[in-house]
């Protein structure tokens, strides 16, 4: 036999009178390790003995870091006979097989990137022998990190000379960045091209860095529509990464001994991306914010596996992944769409809405939260929204209407306009007589009065649009307003007089409808004057003169006074408009402690027993029961519910939802 050498032909050697196929394998004499201090571990020596009498099966002489020239003669019968019969053995001794891979590290790390040509012919080759060696022995001590290892380097030497930047990312590995990851990122690096968001969401997911949430395991999918959606919102065609890392290197340290002193490959030119801290903090905190928004999402599956699909689930999906949504949430939106066609506010039967969304019907105020939520994120507003304070709608009509830019939450200026115009609107039905324009003019004072925003105002007239196409109830009116003190019904009517002062002028239709107001509210309608007023100083050569024994005048301290009030009364208009609900529950007097909370919180934690949600204006009267303050009682009950159940208890700003599943964890 001549000097040692590597074949990749099956072609047959003969080594102490076996004889069989020699493919990846050094065989010969004279071979230097790479450090160029021992001989090459791997090299079969053909001269030296082999003891066929008795095989050492379980390599107890093969050492630490097994080499052919130092292995006794019985080792290297087991050795010979493994690789005789395939190198597919399962039971054999682990220094046999690295004593093999040793060979394969050998020929990819120190010759082939001498040799091109063979390198692209052989590397495939070693490539499926090392997946193969894995699927045997890949849990076996520590062959299984060496091997997954080296076949990264494999595939990034493989990948050299390819545009990896053009192929789609690979599956993303927490273990190991995947060699295709890391040429690929280095790739968009040094031509500073924009990453695109597969690539980007791949290399997130490889992070080790970024945080595992329940939410990023239980809703994948949806996890990564969100991710992609505003990874474009923020950055567009991509982020550009500066090539700032050092050159790209293989990273890998050789199992064998003969390599010792090695020093790493790297290629110049190739900057290493994967890791580059400024990066991949961004990506990172976009990838925690994506899983935040859809904790609620995640929270609802954990309790309702099934609900996927549902317009339930849909109400809690950001408003990226509603833009399009199959299911329910589909068909709620383009049945919307439809129906409102280019106008800006449309009314329709709330039945229709509820055919779309089945599921929300028997879910009560929560189907009819999420249906306003679902169209919400298609620009969609709906009147009556109990999200702003308004009842839960499921029959009868209900608006739809353009909005632009929704109200995130009900203002007291907003709330405190809603509930007059619906005082003004149930009034002037009284006698059949009332007017739109005057309705119309009450909005407007209104709008002026309380400083709403241009959302707000948009709503309020598509309020006023659903007052108009309901049935009022005046018997349950008259009846609640009869109810109250006289000191309470004068504060509405004097401030409802301030409204109509807003803008200078009382004109007659705004007369007409304060004295009907004062009529319901059982005082004097006489105090509201019959003759148009200015209130304001006007030209003298403009304008009426005011009579003499005018009650209604504009005092700008008087009138700040009033808006100051318009929480208080907006309050107390509720109570007259409110639906008839059950009384909210009083926190019992004597509680025992649960979840690690003093007797106030435990009380303020059983009153939410049994309830998917509870009104704010409810949640502050309870707290107050116990003297506490709501949004610090709230906080104080979901620290205990995050560190007992993983999940806060309770959730939203009004209503606010009762998490079932942390509740019995707490209780």
């Amino acid at each position: 036999m001549g000097g040692p050498g590597w074949t990749l032909a099956r072609h047959p050697v003969t080594v102490a009178g076996l004889r069989f196929p020699g493919d990846m394998l050094y065989v010969g004499r004279g071979l230097a390790a790479a450090s160029g201090t021992t001989p090459e571990p791997a090299l079969i020596d053909p001269w030296l003995p082999v003891d066929w009498r008795a095989p050492d099966w379980h390599g107890e002489a093969t050492g630490y870091w097994p080499s052919y020239a130092t292995m006794s003669p019985a080792g290297r019968a087991a050795y010979l006979y493994w690789l005789s019969t395939g190198r597919r053995h399962p039971d054999v001794h682990i220094g046999y097989v690295f004593l093999f891979f040793y060979g394969l590290e050998r020929r990819v790390l120190l010759e082939l990137p001498h040799h091109p040509a063979a390198q692209r012919i052989e590397l495939p080759a070693i490539r499926a022998e090392v997946d193969e060696l894995l699927r045997i022995h890949g849990d076996t001590g520590s062959f299984g990190g060496y091997a997954r290892r080296f076949r990264d380097a494999l595939d990034l030497i493989g990948l050299l000379e390819s545009d990896v930047c053009a192929a789609t990312p690979p599956p993303a590995d927490r273990r190991t960045p995947p060699a295709r990851l890391r040429l690929g990122l280095s790739g968009f690096a040094a031509s500073r091209r924009p990453l695109p968001a597969d690539w980007a969401y791949s290399w997130l997911m490889s992070c080790a860095g970024f945080p595992p949430r329940t939410a990023t395991g239980r809703c994948a999918q949806e996890f990564g529509r969100l991710f992609h959606a505003r990874y474009a919102a923020r950055y567009g065609p991509g982020l550009v990464i500066g090539p700032e890392g050092p050159d790209i290197g293989l990273g890998y340290r050789p199992a064998s001994a003969g390599f010792r002193g090695w020093d790493d490959l790297v290629v110049h030119g190739r900057p290493e991306v994967f890791g580059l801290a400024p990066a991949e903090r961004e990506l990172i905190g976009l990838g925690v914010e994506c899983a935040q928004a859809l904790d609620a999402y995640s929270r609802f599956l954990g309790r309702e596996p099934g609900g996927r699909g549902s317009i339930a689930a849909a109400g809690l999906l950001p408003a990226e992944l509603l833009a399009a949504g199959p299911g329910e949430a589909g068909a709620l939106t383009r049945l919307a769409r439809e129906r409102l066609g280019g106008a800006s506010a449309v009314t329709v039967p709330a039945g229709d809405l509820f055919d779309a969304a089945p599921s929300a019907r028997p879910a009560g105020k929560k189907g009819v939260v999420a249906v306003a939520q679902v169209l919400a994120a298609a620009g969609i507003g709906i009147e009556p929204d109990p999200r702003l304070g308004g009842p839960a709608a499921a029959d009868g009509p209900v608006v739809l209407f353009a909005e632009a830019e929704p109200c995130a939450a009900p203002t007291a200026a907003y709330r405190t306009a809603a509930l007059l115009l619906h005082l003004g609107v149930a009034v002037g039905a009284a006698d059949g007589s009332v007017s739109a324009p005057e309705k119309a003019a009450l909005t407007r004072h209104l709008e002026r009065a309380l400083d709403l925003s241009p959302a707000e105002r948009n709503r309020l007239e598509a309020h006023l649009r659903w007052l108009l196409a309901r049935e009022p109830e005046l018997t349950r009116l008259t009846h609640r307003v009869a109810g109250l003190e006289r000191s309470r019904r004068e504060d509405i009517a004097a401030f409802l007089t301030t409204v109509a002062e807003a803008d200078g002028v009382v004109d007659p239709d705004e007369v007409r409808v304060l004295r009907r107001i004062r009529t319901l509210l059982g005082l004097d309608p006489g105090a509201v004057p019959d003759e148009p007023v200015t209130v304001r100083p006007a030209d003298p050569s403009q304008g009426h003169a005011i009579p003499a024994p005018v009650s209604v005048r504009l005092d700008e301290s008087a009138l700040a006074a009033k808006m100051a009030e318009a929480a208080e009364v907006a309050a107390l208009l509720d109570s007259v408009f409110a639906e008839d609900e059950p009384p909210a529950p009083s926190p019992p007097e004597v509680v025992t402690p649960v979840a690690g909370l003093d007797a106030a919180h435990s009380a303020l934690l059983r009153a939410l027993a049994g309830r998917d949600t509870i009104s704010r204006g409810e949640w502050e009267r309870l707290a107050g029961g116990v003297r506490l303050m709501p949004d610090g009682a709230l906080d104080r009950i979901n620290e205990s519910a995050y560190e007992i159940a993983g999940e806060p208890v309770a959730e939203g700003d009004d209503p606010i939802e009762v998490n079932r599943y942390a509740m019995g964890e707490l209780l």
